[in-house]
């Protein structure tokens, strides 16, 4: 199925924002068409979802902004790698899986995310078996990169003790100071792990990566087990602890620098999968 066999209603709002609706068969989607807010919904919902569905949405927000997305009520089949119903959230689109945030299901609400510029994609997916309420209230808000608080931008290291949050090198996006030294250690609850996701890298690059690097722990110190050290213009491999710690150190040396880096951390194990079926494009612009 193909975005032409969409049919479109009027708008129409749903409190303060005006949403249209589009059906397929019996699958029905919300978009977002020209709010600084509104919410996505899994097809049916409140009802159980249908079979075999797949369908993806592409948040196009403007330049110089961002997309944050907050689950309200998330309920989805069940399975240790999440093969039968998911969501996927990309930053950016969506075919390249190096973009990959997360992939998510059962009924624990995925952490909050935001993209690290203005485009952001979400592919639901359910197979032939078991339905469920789905989810609703995506809640996609714009904000200003350039309006960040100064005070947030120069951040060097701390504990992070959240289910989710963000790691970036002092004044991400722009040019890092030269000899820094900042530690990031992440605290989750004892019965979990920590995964870790960089969405944008760019750091000196030599052999060895000993000038400006990232380096990755599996613990809450650097006598854990060094998972490595991370440097140029290539993304780290995602990263999931064997524990509820992590430690990231950043160090920059007395020339040449970059942009740095911006990572999410999160509480959970990341699953992958690549296979696609019967895809259902939405494209949703916000000015």
């Amino acid at each position: 199925m193909f975005c032409s066999l969409l049919q479109k209603s009027p708008p129409r709002k749903v409190g303060r924002l005006p949403i249209s609706w589009v059906k397929v068969s019996s699958v029905s989607m919300y978009g977002i068409l020209s709010a600084s807010s509104g919410n996505v919904s899994s097809p049916n919902f409140p009802g159980l979802y249908p079979y075999n569905t797949e369908c993806t949405w592409l948040i196009v927000v403007s330049e110089g902004s961002s997309v944050l997305l907050t689950f309200h009520h998330f309920e989805l089949e069940y399975h240790t790698d999440c093969a039968y119903d998911y969501i996927k959230i990309y930053n950016g689109i969506s075919e390249d899986e190096g973009n990959l945030l997360g992939k998510f299901c059962g009924d624990v609400s995925p952490p909050q995310f935001s993209s690290s510029w203005n485009v952001m994609s979400i592919i639901f997916h359910s197979d032939r078996h078991v339905a469920h309420k789905g989810f609703s209230q995506i809640l996609c808000l714009l904000h200003s990169i350039a309006t960040k608080p100064q005070h947030h931008m120069y951040m060097c290291g701390g504990v992070l003790t959240g289910l989710s949050g963000v790691i970036s090198s002092p004044g991400y996006p722009l040019e890092y100071n030269n000899n820094a030294d900042c530690s990031w250690t992440v605290h989750v609850s004892n019965q979990s792990v920590v995964s870790l996701v960089f969405l944008d890298f760019q750091l000196e690059n030599n052999e060895g990566c000993n000038f400006d690097y990232v380096a990755l722990f599996d613990g809450p110190s650097v006598k854990h087990q060094h998972l490595g050290n991370y440097c140029g213009n290539e993304r780290p491999p995602n990263t999931v602890t064997t524990s509820n710690h992590l430690l990231v150190v950043f160090k920059s040396d007395f020339n040449i620098g970059g942009r740095g880096f911006k990572a999410y951390y999160y509480s959970g194990e990341t699953r992958f999968q690549t296979r696609y079926h019967n895809k259902i494009k939405f494209q949703i612009h916000i000015p």
